[in-house]
């Protein structure tokens, strides 16, 4: 692909010809209208992707995309595989419904599709976009969208630009009172099974909570319980086989979220350790299905609706001229305590080595 270039010095000629069309055809696609003549979408995304790649946007197109309707709102996920991320669709589809746009759900995951996505967007495939997929990896682009008017909204993210909106989760409280918890419950030696993923962002806001509640109770952060692994059932197994390996594993353990904790319960069960008797387990996200296992999730709870409903009802007032300046919406959470996480019994503490 033909390296990115100033976007003044860039034609329609030139991006004709990359793409192998004539100039009328990119006029075409580029303001939204190729479906009218018929244009193949073959065609109509290369003639996306050559424009992407050299930086080219006219003042015309940028125009259109703000006065042609598609009454659609783009949702972009870091990953679909998600009990988590079901709930926020359903209700980011419901308030798109009850307001007459139709939500396009697209996977974010990967470089490349990454920017596919963002060549589809920019092309006027959706009136606005939501982004839970990490904003770090798609901040300059986000940027030059709403650059032309695309009102876009970072979802459990804080916002990549001023211009951008947020609706996120306290989620540095959320680490903070999971781990508080379970000190108060008289734990000392506290594991933390976190996200690979985290790499990825500049914060690391739940393991960022989980190190202040230690400091805050003259405890030290101790680098061997800190594990990082695949947000998955799968990751929250191993990440749990690992603490278990040490040579005095911790007695209680805040995990990243629910889906990776029900996968730590399970490394557990294998184990024959008993929960909470020998070990306590604090997860994160209140999905549902932490309720219907065995024993029942101690977890740090906030509305999943409120997440998708919210950020649908940003795109739509910045939208329809509702809102003016972007701001951040921040939600906050609270712990629900189950069955995983109970007061230790005198002597159920493994003693701890000197």
């Amino acid at each position: 692909m033909a390296t990115r270039r100033d976007r003044a010095r860039t034609t329609s000629a030139e991006v004709a010809k990359l793409a192998g069309v004539s100039r009328t055809t990119v006029s075409l696609v580029l303001n939204n209208r190729s479906g009218e003549i018929g244009i193949s979408p073959e065609t109509r995304s290369r003639v996306i992707d050559v424009a992407t790649s050299l930086g080219y946007q006219p003042s015309h197109a940028a125009r259109s995309l703000r006065r042609w309707r598609t009454n659609v709102i783009a949702l972009l996920l870091y990953t679909l595989d998600s009990f988590y991320n079901a709930e926020i669709i359903g209700a980011a589809h419901a308030a798109a419904l009850e307001r007459g746009y139709s939500l396009n759900i697209m996977s974010a995951k990967f470089d490349e599709v990454q920017r596919r996505a963002y060549s589809l967007l920019s092309g006027g495939i959706a009136d606005g976009v939501i982004v839970a997929a990490p904003p770090a990896d798609l901040a300059a682009d986000l940027k030059r969208l709403a650059d032309i008017g695309m009102p876009i909204v970072v979802m459990q993210h804080h916002s990549p630009d001023a211009a951008i909106q947020a609706v996120r989760v306290d989620l540095e409280m959320g680490g903070h009172v999971a781990t508080r918890h379970l000190i108060a419950l008289g734990h000392r030696r506290i594991g933390h099974i976190g996200s690979a993923s985290q790499r990825l962002l500049k914060r690391k806001e739940r393991s960022d909570g989980y190190a202040r509640a230690l400091a805050e109770a003259g405890l030290p952060v101790d680098p061997e319980l800190m594990v990082m692994a695949e947000p998955s059932l799968a990751g929250g197994f191993a990440g749990m086989e690992e603490l278990l390996a040490l040579r005095s594993p911790p007695t209680g353990v805040f995990v990243y979220s629910d889906q990776m904790a029900i996968g730590a319960l399970h490394a557990l069960r294998k184990r024959g350790i008993r929960v909470p008797e020998e070990m306590a387990i604090v997860g994160f996200d209140g999905i549902g299905l932490g309720g219907f296992v065995t024993p029942e999730l101690t977890t740090v709870d906030y509305s999943r609706a409120d997440i998708g409903r919210l950020s649908v009802e940003a795109v739509i007032e910045r939208l329809e001229g509702r809102m003016e300046a972007a701001r951040e919406q921040i939600l906050p959470v609270r712990l629900l305590v189950r069955e995983s996480c109970g007061r230790m019994l005198n002597g159920g503490l493994r003693q701890e080595s000197a």
